[in-house]
């Protein structure tokens, strides 16, 4: 069941704007300041709601899909999940199927990084009204963080590569591509912060395998003011340098309260999803996908 507080109810005939990805797209961090100041003194702000179990209801009416959605005077269907991988993304776009007689359906996948890979727990359960965990994510690392750690020590062992990485996410996009083209949905590609979600350095991954690089409709991709991520534009319109995603968390965790468009917890402030939301809709009537 998809956040209540992040979707309308969808009826015949109804225009929609499908919004699939992470945290990101979920809209942890845009929360008013009030909300931000009223942390307590003792913890830490860029881990405080880093796994999503507060401010939904804000969560809900700031982030991006719902500010885009007001633009178009669309309705909202909001399939983020926090700290979901692209492989979720899809599985809940067929899990939460809008109705067959909808009107103009536009899915976009703020991407994530394309190293996460999910797959269903073993038990999928919902903690409370508006929120649930029905994903297991694990990156390629060595870690330890409990048992989870051991699974993610053999993903990056046995199964992870820059290749097959690049691949899954090409399989990935292609599925929901498909499964757009099969409904009439129309379909855009962003990046929320992985900068290789880029044809040029998508390829450079494959290794041996360049062929499956055009498995995909790279048409579809939207890369704001020439920056890979919507993340680096947001960085550059607030004056700084944009390097990596570490250095970038590294300075934001020292910040208690959001600068213009960036939390402490290194997401998008509800500025920077109105900015997101802003670009997409230019983008898109440019497209005339609207």
């Amino acid at each position: 069941m998809l956040n209540r507080t992040h979707c309308d109810l969808i009826e015949r005939g109804d225009s929609v704007v499908v919004g699939l990805g992470d945290s990101f797209t979920q809209g942890t961090g845009a929360y008013s300041l009030e909300t931000w100041q009223s942390i307590p003194s003792t913890a830490n702000p860029a881990t405080y709601n880093i796994n999503g179990e507060y401010f939904i209801e804000e969560s809900g009416a700031n982030n991006w899909v719902r500010q885009l959605a007001n633009r178009l005077g669309y309705k909202t269907w909001n399939c983020g999940v926090n700290g979901s991988g692209n492989r979720a993304s899809f599985r809940e776009l067929v899990m939460n199927p809008l109705p067959n007689d909808t009107k103009n359906v536009v899915v976009i996948l703020m991407s994530t990084g394309i190293e996460r890979y999910d797959f269903l727990k073993q038990k999928i359960h919902n903690t409370g009204e508006n929120w649930h965990y029905k994903w297991q994510t694990v990156f390629p690392t060595i870690s330890d963080r409990g048992e989870i750690s051991k699974l993610e020590n053999e993903y990056y062992k046995q199964i992870y590569s820059p290749k097959s990485t690049a691949l899954e996410f090409l399989f990935t996009v292609s599925d929901i591509q498909n499964y757009c083209i099969a409904r009439n949905y129309k379909f855009m590609l962003c990046s929320a912060f992985d900068s290789l979600v880029d044809r040029k350095k998508i390829i450079n991954e494959l290794d041996d395998r360049p062929n499956y690089i055009d498995i995909v409709d790279w048409n579809s991709v939207y890369h704001p003011d020439n920056c890979t991520t919507f993340t680096e534009l947001l960085v550059k319109m607030e004056g700084h340098a944009y390097t990596n995603m570490y250095e970038l968390q590294k300075r934001l965790s020292k910040m208690k309260i959001p600068s213009k468009y960036m939390t402490p917890c290194s997401h998008w402030s509800i500025e920077g999803h109105s900015i997101v939301a802003e670009r997409l809709h230019l983008e898109m009537e440019q497209r005339l996908l609207v």
